[in-house]
């Protein structure tokens, strides 16, 4: 019998186990209760053909309102019979679901209604998808809980509303209700994460063998105008960079893991503890105790007056081994624009530096920015020319070339409102690729897919490599262009 289970559903990232749900498990256990973690989203795809999973797939990202085959659902419904199965055998007082993104409601709302009428466990849902307003047009959370297939939401941090629950409260911020929300200000005491419960050798590693995700901040130092982080998290906060070191060293300790991918939404929002982040571990790989790692995660490059080639150098040393980077585009002024305010030319000394020092990168395209014209988009394939000549030195490790969404309350979804850009009307405002700008009359949908097809074209012609995720984009693609077709809207 355990007193907390604690599941994550599809749709998840399954190149390694994810970190909220072994940070929750550590949490509990430090208040002398029993936890179990149950990662349903690598269950499904253990025990679904390729086939079947493709699907899938689809069918788990909600705008594309995809349709599985009679055979296909019903197979999914056996697999989801068996996970409910699996978790009732433990006999849990509480069962807990991190619903990751929007992108998690479908498979949720399978998992809860089979699970609802067999246990009086109390269920409690989290993450970040319970904030979404794509179903039933209102967030999330408080559908579920107006259904009766939930007991509690907890939105915000896990650490403080979670934490209330697990006093045995019923109410308060957070707490089956968005209100009064408070950011925490500390994170260095965050537990960490206990991924006893995973076989991490089951996860689709990279080149560089299994890893662990390490969480380093929360929030971002940019106000990009596609981005709804800063609705989310008000203020960048931070762990001192030698608290992530020594996280990575007690990994390596207890797992032998010793490459690490951040969660953040930068790795080096504050140049100051990555700084120190890389020194601690320098000292660690000196001193003979874990070996160099391996570390990547979501980085932003910054003018070239504001980095040494001492830094690169040191960072080059510790491991940071890929970085991923959101160039978007080519062109200075849309760059600008979107609010990054670095240039190609910063670009390139990047490049230069990361050539000197063995550090690689996956580099971030956005086609069809509301505001793009087509020379901006003939820049991106200028851009692509001249970074060519660091694929010889490995630098330029992948691509991704995405279509450009207007996420709901972003600085580009306000001023998509004030210049009068066109919605569809079939598609719920949120991540919303369905838009049309009526002062740029040709860049329709087809176009923007067009543009993003000619940035792969290109970057493939010249030896880019580009992601294993090109072509789940690009199905995404097509069945958004499919969807406006067979609905016949006018901007198709």
């Amino acid at each position: 019998m355990i007193d907390v289970v604690i599941i994550s559903l599809p749709r998840l990232d399954l190149t390694r186990p994810l970190s909220a749900p072994a940070m929750l498990k550590n949490m509990i256990q430090a208040r002398g209760q029993t936890a179990k973690v149950f990662d349903y989203a690598m269950e499904v795809y253990k025990n679904s053909s390729r086939k079947d999973w493709d699907q899938y797939e689809l069918y788990w990202q909600i705008d594309l309102k995809h349709q599985l085959a009679d055979d296909v659902w019903q197979r999914l419904n056996r697999c989801f019979d068996d996970l409910v199965s699996g978790v009732l055998s433990e006999q849990p007082s509480m069962i807990c679901l991190s619903v990751f993104s929007h992108n998690s409601i479908m498979a949720t709302n399978l998992f809860l209604k089979k699970l609802r009428p067999q246990t009086k466990a109390k269920i409690v849902i989290g993450g970040a998808g319970i904030n979404s307003n794509k179903y039933e047009d209102q967030y999330y959370g408080k559908v579920l809980l107006d259904m009766g297939l939930i007991d509690f939401y907890c939105a915000g941090e896990a650490e403080t509303t979670f934490n209330l629950l697990l006093d045995g409260a019923t109410e308060g911020a957070g707490i089956n209700n968005y209100e009064n929300l408070k950011q925490m200000t500390n994170i260095d005491e965050m537990p960490v994460p206990d991924y006893s419960d995973y076989n991490i050798s089951e996860y689709h590693h990279l080149a560089h063998g299994p890893s662990l995700w390490i969480n380093g901040s929360r929030g971002c130092v940019r106000n990009c105008d596609f981005c709804d982080v800063p609705s989310t998290w008000k203020k960048f906060i931070f762990r001192a960079g030698e608290c992530l070191a020594d996280e990575m060293l007690e990994h390596y300790e207890k797992s032998g893991v010793s490459n690490f991918q951040f969660t953040d939404n930068l790795m080096n929002g504050s140049i100051s503890a990555f700084n120190n982040m890389a020194d601690r571990i320098v000292k660690y790989i000196d001193e003979g105790r874990m070996p160099r790692p391996s570390i990547g995660g979501f980085f932003i490059i910054r003018p070239k007056n504001q980095v040494t080639p001492k830094h690169y150098k040191q960072w080059g040393r510790a491991g940071i081994h890929q970085l991923i980077t959101g160039l978007e585009t080519g062109s200075d002024s849309l760059r600008h624009r979107m609010g990054k305010r670095i240039g190609n030319t910063d670009i390139l000394y990047h490049l230069e530096q990361c050539k000197e020092n063995g550090i690689k990168n996956m580099f971030l395209f956005i086609t069809g920015h509301p505001t793009e014209t087509l020379h901006d988009h003939q820049q991106t394939l200028w851009l692509l020319k001249e970074m060519r000549r660091y694929l010889v030195s490995d630098s330029i490790a992948q691509i991704l070339a995405l279509t450009v969404s207007v996420p709901n309350n972003t600085p580009l979804w306000h001023w998509c409102k004030r210049n009068g850009i066109k919605f569809g009307k079939t598609v719920a405002e949120g991540d919303n690729r369905w838009w049309y700008n009526p002062a740029l009359p040709d860049l329709t949908l087809r176009e923007r897919v067009r543009r993003q097809l000619e940035v792969y074209e290109t970057a493939m012609d010249m030896g880019y490599p580009v992601t294993s995720d090109v072509s789940s984009g690009l199905r995404y693609s097509l069945a958004l262009l499919e969807e406006a077709r067979d609905s016949a809207w006018e901007y198709y």
